[in-house]
């Protein structure tokens, strides 16, 4: 047995493991701007390289710490500035992953992560044909999401991003959505459940707005916020 097996052997497995979900960054660049993002470079097109994947793929799938089911979720930038044709290698890079390190008793589900300008009929057959779950950013109306989610020129996005949402319904292909709760939002739960149920978007997480890498200062800071976010959430 080598040194990393014997490491492996005195661990409770149970404790670390199993990973189920890992999150790559498949470019750094966004096409939006929004003011509570934390990620530095985001206007600079650096692209994680796909002959990189099958090692990442490899240290997970040979892991004693690896479940039966993992999600790779593509997350961080705007995945969708890159073009379909990514995806589709990646996903033939992962299907020969599990067959060779796995013998294809590992299921791997892929996911994407987008503020959903760019989706279009291109985009949502690719989802398709690559079996892609699809997340969707997008805070509430417009009067709460252009708030913080701009383009660089200053234009508004909820309507390019309601245009995508839009675009996944026509093809049949269900998504949850993310929206970020800022100190302004709070007050709104009404007005956010109400945009939430007349869209027929019936999975929706909440991430409050943090104080993290670039940006240095969060609407929710401050003891008080908690029982605020209580508030909002009970009346959501």
């Amino acid at each position: 047995m080598t040194a990393t097996g014997s490491a492996h052997a005195d661990l409770e497995l149970s404790r670390f493991g199993p990973i189920g979900l890992v999150v790559v960054q498949s470019t750094s660049l966004c096409n939006l701007d929004c003011d509570y993002c934390y990620l530095p470079d985001r206007q600079k097109r650096r692209v994680f390289d796909l002959e990189l994947l099958p090692l990442l793929l490899q240290r997970i799938l040979e892991s004693p710490f690896c479940g039966p089911q993992l999600s790779l979720v593509w997350h961080a930038g705007e995945p969708l500035t890159l073009p379909c044709s990514y995806y589709d290698e990646a996903t033939a890079i992962i299907e020969r992953c599990v067959q060779e390190f796995t013998g294809g008793a590992v299921v791997i589900e892929q996911h994407v992560q987008t503020n959903g300008t760019l989706i279009n009929n291109d985009w949502c057959d690719c989802f398709q044909r690559n079996g892609i779950v699809v997340g969707v950013s997008v805070d509430g109306p417009a009067a709460i999401h252009d708030a913080h989610r701009r383009f660089r020129n200053g234009n508004a996005s909820h309507h390019l991003t309601m245009r995508g949402i839009e675009a996944l319904k026509r093809h049949g292909i269900p998504c949850h959505v993310i929206a970020v709760v800022t100190a302004a939002a709070m007050e709104q739960p009404e007005s956010m459940y109400r945009f939430f149920r007349d869209n027929g978007i019936t999975s929706v997480g909440f991430n409050v707005e943090e104080q993290e890498g670039v940006h240095t200062s969060s609407s929710m800071q401050g003891s008080e916020q908690e029982e605020r976010y209580r508030q909002f959430l009970t009346r959501f």
